[in-house]
């Protein structure tokens, strides 16, 4: 087992605010053993030379990475090279995503990731299932033919198969009845609204009834209209409803994430969405699909949005050195908010007593400069 050490001299970000230059980390692998002005003197210091240091990011929704795809070949050996793709670019707990597949790939995916979660229990934090209760009109470049009309019945089935592996699952609220909200709120997920046509009301009657989350706000849901606020304005109104934004360039303009930010604050979260991370452009062959890079942005054959192909780390850059948004407030949406969305602030997304030592250093880019997981610092790709 590493020794215990301590970090000091850094800009200390907690998770929700910058502590004064006078506190210092104590770490007992794996964890944070206490944020304190007086550290043991006996202990090796590691000197941050007041750059900052951040909890490990948090994503709520990672579809691929280093050449994986999580519905494609679902197996631990798969897994295992997403998760790695991701760590090494910082982000150090994430839900794997299963998008709309076949009830095959589901249990498929369910049994790979029951064993990758034994062995790597605080960087995988769990399933999100983004389908198959999508609406056919906000697919995406969702499989239309796998999309199934949700029951109580298959939800429960859904429910059975997964265990305690999914943590999310994103819905189509207009699809749903007051008995199939029941059955997912049973289930015990967090219920995420998203490739959605739902009205205003439609949206305020799931919310309501235990919806807390919209995933990746603006894409894949009707546009904010005079008369037709939508699911949006919802989105914006309801007070325990968070949301996460995919901040790659393509998916979402500054001026839209600024507003997003004005109307949720600490309810806005980053998600990288990543299917394609590390992915060079040309053509990408996905099963028996074939999509298109174009200066790092992916399309699908109709010419659809299709994932991102960036970590964390790089949306995190892009709200602060592009869209203009707080060093903190940045950093909150990429630690604290998703942990706290699915209820994992207690064991991740803090620098704090207890938690994991998941953390990093920033270089003057706002890129991970120095990684450490669970309290040993880990190689960086060059």
């Amino acid at each position: 087992m590493q020794s215990a050490y301590v970090l000091s001299n850094g800009r200390i970000f907690d998770g929700r605010e910058f502590l004064s230059r006078e506190f210092s980390v104590l770490v007992e692998p794996p964890l944070v053993a206490s944020v304190t002005k007086k550290p043991p003197a006996n202990l090796p210091v590691i000197d941050l030379q007041g750059k900052i240091l951040t909890p490990g990011y948090v994503d709520l929704q990672v579809n691929g990475g280093g050449g994986s795809y999580v519905s494609l070949q679902p197996s631990p050996e798969t897994f295992d090279e997403i998760l790695k793709a991701h760590l090494s670019q910082g982000t150090t707990s994430m839900l794997l995503t299963l998008t709309t597949s076949t009830p095959g790939v589901r249990e498929a995916v369910f049994n790979a990731a029951k064993q990758t979660v034994n062995n790597h229990p605080s960087l995988i934090l769990g399933i999100h299932l983004e389908g198959p209760f999508l609406n056919p009109k906000k697919k995406g470049a969702h499989n239309e033919a796998w999309l199934q009309k949700p029951s109580p019945q298959l939800i429960r089935e859904i429910k059975s198969a997964s265990g305690d592996l999914v943590k999310v699952i994103t819905v189509a609220p207009e699809l749903l009845t007051p008995a199939d909200l029941e059955a997912l709120v049973e289930a015990g997920w967090v219920l995420s609204a998203g490739h959605s046509n739902a009205s205003y009301e439609e949206a305020q009657r799931f919310f309501d009834g235990g919806g807390t989350m919209a995933t990746h706000l603006y894409n894949t849901m009707p546009s904010l209209k005079g008369r037709e606020p939508g699911l949006m304005a919802s989105v914006f109104e309801h007070p325990n409803v968070g949301a996460g934004i995919i901040a790659d360039g393509h998916h979402v303009h500054p001026a839209s994430i600024r507003l997003a930010w004005r109307n949720l604050k600490e309810r806005l979260f980053l998600v990288s969405d990543a299917i394609f991370l590390g992915q060079s452009d040309g053509e990408v062959h996905f099963g028996y699909s074939t999509f298109r890079m174009e200066n790092g942005t992916c399309y699908n054959q109709e010419g659809r949005l299709a994932g991102s192909s960036i970590a964390m780390a790089q949306g995190v850059q892009y709200c602060i050195t592009r869209a203009g948004l707080s060093e903190a407030d940045v950093l909150r949406m990429a630690t604290y908010t998703p942990a706290k969305m699915i209820h994992e602030s207690h064991r991740v997304g803090q620098i704090a007593d207890g938690r994991m030592a998941n953390m990093l250093v920033l270089n003057e880019q706002y890129l991970p400069g120095r990684i450490f997981f669970e309290g040993k610092e880990i190689t960086l790709k060059p």
